[in-house]
Order: C-alpha cells, then structure tokens, then sequence
C-alpha cells in the first residue's frame, strides 16, 4: 500500500513539474508591458510628413515621422498545449476541440501521434538526438492600448489574432520540409548566425524549428520562440502561419524578426514567469531561476521598431525623415 501511495504521489508531482503555477492574464500582460513603455519604447522625432485632407481645395496637414519600439507579438512558449502560461490563449488555441483537430491532422500526413516533450522526436533524421521539443504560439499583441493618436503609430498586428501555432504547422516543423526549402535559398544563414553572445551559442537561427539542442530550458524556449518570430515576419513558404506585413503604412515600417543582440530593432521582454528584458550577451544568464519559477513555461512580448509616417487620413504628399526610411524587408 504505502509503494502504490508513493508512486501515486510521484506521478502527480511529475505531472505537476511542467505545469505553469499562477498563470497569466491579459490584463497581467498589458501591465508589465506598460510598466516597460519609457524604457523600451525609444520614442524619438525623425522628420516630418504632409498629408493632403479633404477635397480641393485639400488641407496640408503636418505630421511626424517617428521612430520608436511597439510591443506588437506575445510569444508563449509552452512544455505541452495545456501548460500555455497564458490563460486566455491556451483557452482559444489549446483547447480539447483544437488539440484533437492538430492531432488529427498530422496522424493523417504522418500516420503516427504528435508528441511533445523533450522525448518527442523529429521525423527528420536531422536532428533525431536533439533534446527539448517547444510548443510555440504567437498571438497579436494589445499595442493599441498603449498608442497615443497622431503622436505614435498604429501597431500592425491585431490583438488576438494567432500568427502562429506551433502544432498546426506541426507538419512542417517536425518533416523540416519548409526549412529544407528555406536552407537551399538562403545558404548563407548555415554559417556565423548563432542565436547567443559572442562566446556562447544558445542555438542556430535556421532550422527555424521548435526543437532545440540546448541543456537549458530557458534557453531553449527562447530559441525556439525566436523560431517562430522569425518564421511569422519573414519568408516562409510551406509553413502554416499568418505572416506579417512589416508595414505601418505609407513611408513606414516595422523590423523583420531576426537575432538581434543587441536591441537595434528587436527588444525580447520576459513577462512570465519573470518582468525583464532578454539579454543574450549575459553568459551567466543560464534562466535557472526563471525556469523554476514558471516550470519551463514562458511569455515573451516583443516590442519591434516601427520608423517612419504616422498613418493619418488623405494622401501623403511629401516625407522627409533621417535616415531614409526604405521599404519592409523579410529574409
């Protein structure tokens, strides 16, 4: 009796370990994310643009041209689909309903489970030994909450809106044939692109791949979440995912996620299970405690650059800013 009470006990604690304590709301996310805004926003004037209102004769309207950080993508980075630390998200993209549809969907490409874990393997012999599988969503950000009109921009995405689900584009992330693809064109992302500081490598930008070879947790959650930020703002044919536009409007736009160690135009804030923005050049930061805390189950908000002309109503007649503005890039 007291070794079947002591296996039940362990078994619980087992289940347990992986689950998120306290998860977080939306309401908790748009506070921590306006507790970041002086710091992170980065707010500055650029130039200026004009805008045509109204019917001839039309009225010039001047308006600026601004360069500042939006946190406009909530990344969750999960152990399993019912440990997403985010309330509201895991009710809508990992419910009962939406779990089978995923499993259905890749037992019918595949023939086999999809599994998940740091024991779910690749179906790619690529990385069969690779350690630590994610479930990655990203889902819009509420930016507008924090927008003031004519005076900062419009965020791209809408809130609430799935970007991408890591288990239905499971077919793609598991096969690696999207990144196959991806590889073939762009051979030069294979060498000198490591995600981490200059001395220590917290994984590879590509395979952009939810599955990484990294002994932290923490470490591998947010590779794999930069996985997917990559995936959703840049090209990705083959995968399954709502991809971005990277533009605000006329004359301006928002920064394509890549690594960026150093915040020119990516900021990564932690919101769960810690408050801190990510710094990938600390090669102390192993996460221990962060890990800990949240169980391996974490929220990012990703604050991108956005430059150039406020949006505003008419046609804009002339934009003078510096730099130069330039046009969305996706790699």
């Amino acid at each position: 009796m007291m070794l079947i009470s002591m296996m039940i006990s362990t078994s619980i604690h087992a289940r347990e370990s992986i689950e998120p304590p306290s998860p977080i709301s939306s309401f908790g996310i748009a506070t921590k994310v306006l507790g970041r805004i002086f710091t992170n926003s980065h707010y500055k004037v650029i130039g200026s643009c004009t805008w045509a209102v109204g019917k001839l004769p039309p009225k010039l309207v001047a308006v600026p041209a601004i360069e500042q950080f939006l946190p406009d993508l909530i990344v969750t980075v999960a152990n399993r689909p019912e440990t997403n630390p985010w309330i509201e998200a895991r009710a809508l993209y990992e419910n009962p309903a939406s779990q089978a549809l995923y499993q259905k969907t890749y037992l019918l490409a595949t023939g086999s489970a999809l599994g998940f874990g740091d024991d779910a393997g690749q179906t790619s012999a690529m990385h069969i030994n690779e350690e630590r599988t994610r479930v990655v969503d990203i889902i819009g950000s509420p930016a507008g909450l924090y927008r003031f009109p004519y005076l900062s921009h419009k965020p791209e995405t809408r809130f609430g809106s799935p970007y991408y689900i890591s288990e239905a584009d499971a077919v793609s992330d598991r096969t690696e044939l999207a990144e196959i693809a991806y590889m073939a064109t762009h051979p030069h992302l294979l060498f000198n692109h490591d995600i981490g500081s200059a001395t220590q490598s917290w994984g590879h930008e590509i395979p952009r791949i939810m599955r990484v070879t990294q002994p932290s947790r923490f470490r591998a959650s947010v590779v794999a979440a930069l996985h997917a930020a990559d995936i959703v703002t840049n090209k990705n044919s083959l995968h399954v995912t709502q991809s971005t536009s990277n533009s605000c409007g006329a004359n301006c736009v928002v920064a394509n996620i890549v690594f960026d160690g150093h915040n020119k135009n990516i900021i990564w804030q932690e919101v769960y299970p810690k408050n801190r923005n990510l710094n990938f050049n600390d090669t102390s930061d192993m996460g221990v405690e962060d890990d800990k805390a949240g169980n391996g189950n974490y929220v990012f908000v990703v604050w991108r650059k956005y430059r150039g002309c406020i949006a505003h109503e008419g046609k804009l007649l002339r934009a003078l800013s510096f730099p130069k503005v330039g046009h969305p890039q996706k790699r």
